[in-house]
């Protein structure tokens, strides 16, 4: 009985996150799902994001991304703006982590878009246009 009542929780829990786009930022590029460089033009951007608090917005998986500082999300990141971020490069090994893309933060949730359509983030959530 209590294992049912956990598991349909955790259900109507999981519904409600797969429904949105909640990021965590992560200390550590270690930690995180994906490595983004933080550029200072949309121009050298491979995705350009807009945050934002509004429940409707995030929920339209557009790049709209709601940041949080704990609890569940759909997928963690590590920002930063230093293409040669000494946090980058495994002490050990010496192999330097790759980005996954670069990312430019909007003021405006009309301008959040993939730069280029083809362009595929792993991990998150998109809505593409049927072909008829």
């Amino acid at each position: 009985m209590k294992t049912k009542l956990l598991l349909s929780i955790l259900l109507i829990v999981s519904f409600y996150f797969l429904k949105a786009q909640t990021v965590i930022e992560m200390g550590h590029p270690a930690d995180a799902n994906l490595v983004l460089l933080e550029v200072d033009s949309p121009d050298k951007a491979d995705i350009i994001v807009y945050k934002t608090d509004d429940k409707k917005e995030y929920q339209e998986w557009q790049l709209k991304w709601k940041f949080k500082s704990w609890g569940f999300s759909n997928f963690s990141i590590y920002l930063t703006k230093d293409a040669n971020d000494p946090l980058l490069t495994d002490e050990e090994t010496g192999r330097k982590k790759l980005f996954n893309a670069k990312v430019y933060f909007t003021d405006s949730p009309d301008k959040a878009k993939y730069v280029d359509p083809d362009f595929r983030l792993e991990g998150v959530f998109r809505k593409v246009a049927k072909n008829e």
